[in-house]
């Protein structure tokens, strides 16, 4: 179904709440001047018709407001779901700003994800995310960041992803929940770290003293003994609850609106709880929350309700009657206590599958809204290949413009890369490294066919200056390719991705120390693609052609240079940059 068409269904729906709203107003109207007659019947005449004249219209009354009230409610959701609607819209037309960029998460240290647009406007994190819990935003950037290199996981991840793609009314109504933040983690941490205990909280003492005075209570009113006695009872148990106001005060200021957020929590756990989902890992998320180890809902929907009881404590005659007579003060305390050892430890898990369910809804959004793209297949690990695309393109450019190209990169192999300026190097190159990310993160990528090795990622193709720290930069390269190698000797066995070699020095330098540098990467496990203007570095081939491939972006000079955008085997031959300054010095 298009978005089109949901809106349609969504704003027909919100017509029918309208409707019902309307009528809803005039039932209230008119049942409150039923109530009115009824009452002023009732000073007239006294009696059982008199009564029921007032009691029927008020009963009425107050079902007409609560049917209101969950009509709003509806209405109310209905339009957030028309909003998620119209958002997705707009990312179909590249419009992305309604979503998070990320850009918290920017790290020019990272290996790719600065290299790659990871982070930031128009990035890959702000057209995937869709999250609404704020650990849904960091596990999807998580996903985006560290990639893993275990192929059955990678399986599990597509499954989950192909398996939400196909629940489009579900994700919608997920992503149409309002935003939740972390405040329930922080609660977690912030009480694990606190010793919230008290003589007179841990003991029965508390019970003991509400049974007697209870019983003092009864004894007086019989007229059995003096009412002093109950008084004195009321008068100790103040001072007890009194004793432990500190306490009580540390867990109201740390759960302080909290409130808001646990029930927002226990929406999405409705919305969980109704799918019986098919893959393992959806299935697991949903036997984390609700079998193993407790009830997720349960445990968020009883301290929503002790969260409640300590903002009505505030009442004072309230706070007195009930502190007086049963140490309500002290009863949630020890409710609240017995909460958090039988539940705390569990919030951190619960929080993360919220979490990882909210991200896997973004990347089955990105699924659906492009139902063109492929799922990755995985080579096998004796696979002489690492990466084998087909019809492959940037995820960034529109289908309709971008070029797709085939490409093979075997392992323990270096391909070069040349061409003209704007040519197309640079944009393959993250092409590559952008799908590359997107196929371990389980989602569907731009190509008619991309098979891949699950390995690690290293990238640097946008070094930059540091003035602040005193690095130049040719400086900030050399750090970044010390960075390279220190990474590949880490790891099992690395992709690595390279634009321009040693762009910060002259023309002769650059060409001896890129060679130096290519021929000592190639003594580590890894396999790489190394865009260049230098023609010369396309000579590696000559000397070791089982190790280097020269690939090139060919262009047509003419009057208007010609683009194709297309790779092939070879080495470019023609170059524009003096081509196309002197058609501007001509003008002069």
């Amino acid at each position: 179904m298009s978005y089109e068409k949901k809106i349609e269904q969504l704003a027909a729906g919100e017509a029918r709440l309208k409707r019902a709203g309307r009528y809803f107003l005039a039932g209230k109207l008119v049942t409150f001047a039923a109530i009115v007659a009824g009452v002023y019947r009732m000073t007239v005449e006294w009696g059982i018709l008199s009564l029921l004249s007032a009691l029927v219209p008020l009963a009425a009354y107050v079902w007409l407001v609560i049917a209101d009230d969950r009509n709003r409610r509806r209405l109310d959701f209905n339009r957030r779901c028309r909003e998620v609607c119209r958002n997705g819209m707009a990312a179909l037309a590249h419009d992305f700003s309604a979503f998070p960029d990320g850009g918290e998460f920017a790290d020019k240290r990272h290996p790719f994800s600065f290299d790659l647009d990871i982070f930031g406007p128009k990035s890959l994190y702000n057209r995937l995310c869709r999250t609404v819990t704020q650990r849904g935003g960091e596990l999807l950037a998580e996903r985006l960041t560290q990639l893993t290199d275990d192929p059955e996981e990678i399986r599990r991840r597509q499954e989950a992803v192909a398996e939400l793609a196909g629940m489009e009314d579900w994700r919608i109504r997920f992503m149409a929940r309002p935003a939740t933040d972390s405040r329930i983690n922080d609660l977690s941490q912030l009480l694990r770290r606190k010793k919230l205990r008290s003589r007179i909280v841990d003991g029965p003492l508390c019970y003991v003293l509400a049974a007697v005075t209870l019983t003092l209570l009864l004894l007086a009113s019989l007229s059995v003994v003096p009412w002093a006695f109950f008084v004195t009872m009321v008068v100790l148990q103040l001072l007890l609850a009194a004793a432990v106001g500190r306490l009580t005060m540390e867990i109201n200021s740390s759960t302080d609106r909290l409130d808001r957020e646990y029930r927002r929590y226990c929406d999405l756990l409705a919305d969980i709880r109704e799918c019986d989902f098919r893959s393992e890992t959806l299935r697991r998320i949903r036997s984390e929350l609700f079998e193993r180890d407790g009830n997720c809902e349960v445990a968020f929907r009883r301290l929503a309700r002790l969260l409640n009881l300590f903002e009505q404590r505030g009442n004072e005659l309230m706070y007195t009657v009930l502190n007086g007579t049963v140490m309500f003060d002290v009863l949630l305390i020890k409710s609240f206590l017995r909460w958090q050892e039988r539940y705390l430890h569990l919030v951190p898990r619960w929080v993360d599958c919220i979490g990882e369910l909210d991200m896997l809804v973004s990347l089955a959004t990105f699924a659906a809204d492009h139902p063109q793209n492929a799922y990755p297949e995985l080579l096998p690990a004796d696979s002489a290949n690492v990466v084998e695309a087909v019809g492959v393109s940037h995820p960034f450019l529109p289908l309709e413009k971008a070029v797709p190209n085939d490409f093979v990169l075997p392992k323990h192999n270096i391909s070069i890369v040349t061409g003209a300026n704007m040519a197309g190097k640079s944009t393959f190159l993250r092409t590559i490294g952008v799908t590359y990310v997107l196929a371990c993160c389980g989602a569907p990528v731009q190509a008619v066919a991309f098979r891949f090795l699950p390995v690690s990622l290293f990238s640097s193709m946008r070094t930059s200056d540091d003035l602040t720290n005193d690095v130049s930069y040719f400086n900030a390269e050399l750090l970044r390719l010390e960075q390279l190698l220190s990474h590949v000797g880490q790891h099992r066995f690395t992709l690595v991705i390279l634009d321009e070699i040693l762009k910060g020095t002259n023309s002769r330098d650059k060409l001896k120390g890129s060679v130096l540098f290519l021929r000592t990467l190639t003594k580590y496990p890894v396999s790489g693609i190394i865009a260049t203007h230098d023609l010369e570095l396309a000579k590696l081939e000559e000397e070791q052609p089982s190790v280097y491939a020269n690939y090139c972006f060919e262009i047509a000079l003419a009057d208007d240079v010609s683009y194709s955008y297309t790779i092939s085997r070879g080495v470019a031959r023609n170059l524009n940059a003096t081509h196309l300054l002197s058609k501007i010095i001509s003008r002069y």
